[in-house]
């Protein structure tokens, strides 16, 4: 439910052309009176130095600098985004994430909150193995105090980091419900698509906001799920193939077996931000929830 995580705040390109120079020097054509046509024919078609318009014509719409071209506003982390254009050139901003992950289509909507849209993004300038939609829509006040704007601000910046790798590392499809209300200790999350995050601002962090978003796509919340706990693990045959493909690329492993209780699964579970060491946690974490939701049949 989210009560048990301590965490702390973190923080066009251009079409293609095709250059055509302008001839350097025009053509001559000497012609006698009975090669007067010809020699309209010769002019008309260009021989006599014609102007390429400043020399450039546009070829095959538009592309991002390096990279594929993007026509419904995707965007890496890091990366730049143009609404409905292109995406510019992908690479990861420092530490892997640009501030706020995917930029929402249509930024803050006034009237319905917040939304994002999902979308794809290549988390770390990488190209993604899914196509996640998890959208969000923030429910605001229509005359937000100073402190609802701020938590409207932060809010608004785990939701859409969170849902970034959600989008690239999961093919999961999900509309959740955010809001903030005080009367929430801490923040939680419920398979309906509730989301809630309370007065505390250390808890709206992207951290946070993916540990909940678990909860919402059947994590510690589907009717099935005790049936697969047994003497404190997670027996499920899915989840446990995931995490010895993960223990396969680590020189340490955290965990040989899948750990659960009545709410919640370990290793990468973040169910503690402190569990998040590298980028590499936070995809970890979309993998194991996709094999965990396989196991229970969502």
């Amino acid at each position: 439910m989210g009560g048990e995580i301590p965490v702390s705040r973190d923080g066009p390109a251009a079409p293609w052309y095709l250059h055509i120079p302008a001839m350097s020097e025009p053509c001559h054509v000497q012609v006698k009176a009975q090669y007067f046509l010809l020699a309209l024919l010769v002019t008309a078609a260009g021989c006599s130095g014609v102007d390429s318009g400043a020399g450039v014509l546009a070829v095959g719409g538009t592309s991002s600098d390096g990279g594929a071209s993007s026509t419904g506003g995707s965007q890496g982390l890091g990366a730049t985004s143009a609404v409905g254009g292109t995406v510019g050139t992908g690479g990861a901003a420092t530490g892997g994430a640009g501030t706020g992950g995917v930029k929402a289509t249509g930024g803050l909507n006034s009237t319905g909150g917040s939304k994002a849209t999902g979308g794809t993004a290549g988390a770390g300038g990488t190209s993604c193995p899914y196509a996640g939609h998890i959208t969000y829509t923030l429910a605001k006040s229509a005359n937000p105090t100073a402190s609802e704007q701020t938590a409207y601000g932060l809010i608004t910046t785990a939701m859409d980091k969170a849902i970034t790798y959600y989008n690239c590392y999961t093919n999961i499809t999900k509309a959740e419900n955010v809001q903030y209300n005080t009367s929430v200790s801490t923040a939680d999350g419920n398979i309906n698509g509730s989301i809630r995050f309370g007065a505390d601002t250390s808890y709206m962090d992207y951290r946070t906001a993916m540990h909940e978003i678990s909860h919402t796509v059947g994590i510690g919340q589907a009717s099935n799920w005790s049936s697969f706990i047994a003497n404190g693990l997670f027996t499920g045959k899915s989840a446990n193939a995931q995490l010895t493909a993960i223990n396969a690329t680590l020189a340490s492993p955290l965990y040989t077996e899948v750990h659960a209780d009545t709410q919640h699964f370990w290793p990468y579970g973040i169910n503690y931000a402190s569990e998040v060491k590298s980028e590499a946690d936070l995809i970890f974490h979309c993998e194991m929830v996709m094999a965990i939701r396989k196991d229970l049949g969502l």
